[in-house]
C-alpha cells in the first residue's frame, strides 16, 4: 500500500508540475476509486468471515466422521452423513462462490473506471495539445504516468481485501490466543500426604446457572480407600475434577493436610494427585511410550511393575511386538478394557500419594478389577484412593462410601452400614445382587 500511494503521489505531483488542467482531470476518478475500495473492504470482511466459518463447519464435519467412522458404518447411517456433508460443502461452495463475485465485481468495475479516465486524458490531451497549450512530448508523459497512479491507486482495493481476510483471521485466532493462560506456578508446595476433608462445598460451572455440588461435606485420611456412587448426573466427576483443580469451587473449603485447596500450586498439585478418567486418552505411540509419559524418568522395571499392578502385562505380551506395540490414534488398536488398564498403568507409574479412578474400571469384566484392586491395596499403602463406581463390587471393601444424589451427600458410611441403612445404596445393592441371582440362574 506504501508503494501504491508513493507512485501515485510522485506521478501526479510530476503531472501537476507540468499542466494543472489536465492533471485535475488524470485524477478526478481517484476519490470514486477509493471510495468503490473501501465499500469493498467492508464487503469483503463480511464474506470471508461467512466463507471461512463455512470452510470450519465443514471441516469438523468431516473429522468427526472419520473419527467416528465404525459408529456411523454400525448403525448404517453413511448416507445419512453424506447428505449432512454434501449439505456443508454446498453452504461453503455458494459462499465462497460470493466471495470470488465480489472480486470480479470490483475488478471489473475497478477496470472500467480506469479505462474511462485513461480515455478522458487522451480526449482532453489531444485538445489541449492542438490548441498549443501542452507539447506532444507532455501529452505522452501524461499519458505514460496516468498508469502509474490509476494502476496502483486500483491495487489498493487488493490490498485492503486481504486486510480484510487477514483481520477476519485474527480476530478468530484471537478468539483462542486472549483466553486467560491457567496460573500453574502461583501458589504453595505443601508436603503432600493424602488428609483431605470437603467443608460445606458449593460448585457451578461458568456457564451453568445452578449449583452442581451443593454443600459437600466429607473427609478421608491418607491411606483410606473412599468410594463415591450416585446416578448419572449427580456430580461425581466434579467433585474429584476439584481435586485436582481442573475447576475451583465457589463456595465452602477443600483443604489438603490442612492446606486450603485453592492456594496450593496447580503444577504442585496435579503432580501428587494421580487420576484415571472413564475415557481414557492414549497417544499414537507405543504401548511403552503411554505408560512411561506420566514419568518420563521411569525405568523399564517399573514400566512392568504398572502394566502388571494394573493386570494388563500378559496382554500385552501376546502382541507381537510387546510393550512397541503402537497403540493407534487415541488407542484404536485396543479394546476399552485394555485402553483403561494402560491409562491406570500410566497413572500409578507416578506413585501419587493421591488416587483418583473415575469410573476407570467399567471396561474390564469383574475379576480383572478385583484383582487390579487387590494389587492396587498391596504397593499402595499409605495411599489415599478415590473410587468414582457404579459397582457395589468395588465400592465394598472401600473404607467409606459417599452417595451422591443431585449434587448433595445422602449418605455416608460402610458397605455393611449403609446396606442396612434404607436409601440409594441399598436399593443399587438389591439391584445388582438381584442381577447377579438371575445370572446364575440361567
Amino acid at each position: 500500500m506504501v508503494y501504491a500511494i508513493a507512485i501515485a503521489t510522485i506521478a501526479m505531483t510530476i503531472l501537476f508540475n507540468i499542466y494543472a488542467p489536465l492533471a485535475w482531470i488524470a485524477v478526478v476518478s481517484l476519490p470514486i476509486i477509493f471510495l468503490f475500495a473501501y465499500i469493498f473492504f467492508r464487503k469483503m470482511q463480511s464474506a470471508f468471515q461467512k466463507s471461512d466459518e463455512a470452510e470450519g463447519a465443514m471441516s469438523a464435519d468431516l473429522q468427526e466422521n472419520l473419527a467416528g467412522t465404525r459408529v456411523v458404518k454400525a448403525f448404517n447411517r453413511e448416507e445419512y452423513e453424506l447428505k449432512k456433508f454434501d449439505k456443508k460443502n454446498g453452504e461453503f461452495r455458494d459462499l465462497t462462490f460470493r466471495l470470488i463475485q465480489l472480486l470480479g465485481f470490483y475488478w471489473g468495475f475497478s477496470d472500467f473506471v480506469c479505462l474511462l479516465q485513461i480515455l478522458a486524458v487522451v480526449i482532453f490531451g489531444i485538445f489541449f495539445a492542438r490548441s498549443g497549450e501542452i507539447t506532444v512530448g507532455n501529452f505522452f508523459v501524461f499519458i505514460s504516468y496516468e498508469g502509474m497512479i490509476l494502476w496502483p491507486i486500483r491495487n489498493v482495493g487488493r490490498i485492503l481485501s486481504d486486510m480484510g481476510k487477514m483481520s477476519v483471521s485474527i480476530s478468530r485466532l484471537n478468539e483462542i490466543l486472549d483466553t486467560p493462560i491457567e496460573d500453574m506456578v502461583s501458589g504453595t508446595t505443601p508436603d503432600v500426604k493424602g488428609d483431605i476433608v470437603f467443608d460445606h462445598v458449593y460448585f457451578k460451572y461458568d456457564d451453568g446457572d445452578k449449583d452442581v455440588l451443593k454443600d459437600v461435606s466429607f473427609s478421608v485420611k491418607q491411606g483410606q480407600t473412599l468410594a463415591i456412587l450416585g446416578p448419572t448426573g449427580s456430580g461425581k466427576p466434579s467433585l474429584m475434577h476439584l481435586l485436582t483443580r481442573l475447576y475451583d469451587y465457589n463456595a465452602g473449603s477443600i483443604t489438603l493436610n490442612n492446606h486450603e485447596l485453592k492456594e496450593i500450586q496447580r503444577h504442585h498439585l496435579r503432580k501428587n494427585v494421580g487420576i484415571v478418567l472413564q475415557e481414557p486418552f492414549l497417544f499414537s505411540k507405543t504401548i511403552f511410550e503411554n505408560i512411561r509419559m506420566a514419568n518420563p524418568k521411569a525405568k523399564e522395571p517399573e514400566v512392568l511393575r504398572a502394566a502388571q499392578i494394573a493386570s494388563v502385562h500378559d496382554v500385552i505380551k501376546e502382541f507381537e511386538l510387546g510393550y512397541k506395540t503402537l497403540v493407534g490414534e487415541k488407542g484404536v488398536t485396543l479394546s476399552g478394557g485394555q485402553k483403561q488398564r494402560i491409562a491406570i498403568a500410566r497413572t500409578i507409574i507416578n506413585n501419587c500419594p493421591i488416587l483418583i479412578f473415575d469410573d476407570s474400571l467399567s471396561a474390564v469384566d469383574t475379576q480383572t478389577d478385583a484383582s487390579i484392586r487387590s494389587a492396587l491395596r498391596e504397593v499402595s499403602r499409605g495411599v489415599t484412593t478415590f473410587l468414582i463406581t457404579h459397582r457395589i463390587a468395588s465400592a465394598q471393601n472401600a473404607d467409606k462410601i459417599v452417595v451422591l444424589q443431585d449434587g448433595e451427600v445422602t449418605q455416608i458410611g460402610t458397605h455393611e452400614t449403609l446396606s442396612k441403612e434404607e436409601g440409594l445404596y441399598q436399593r443399587i445393592v438389591e439391584i445388582q445382587n438381584a442381577m447377579i441371582e438371575g445370572g446364575d440362574d440361567e
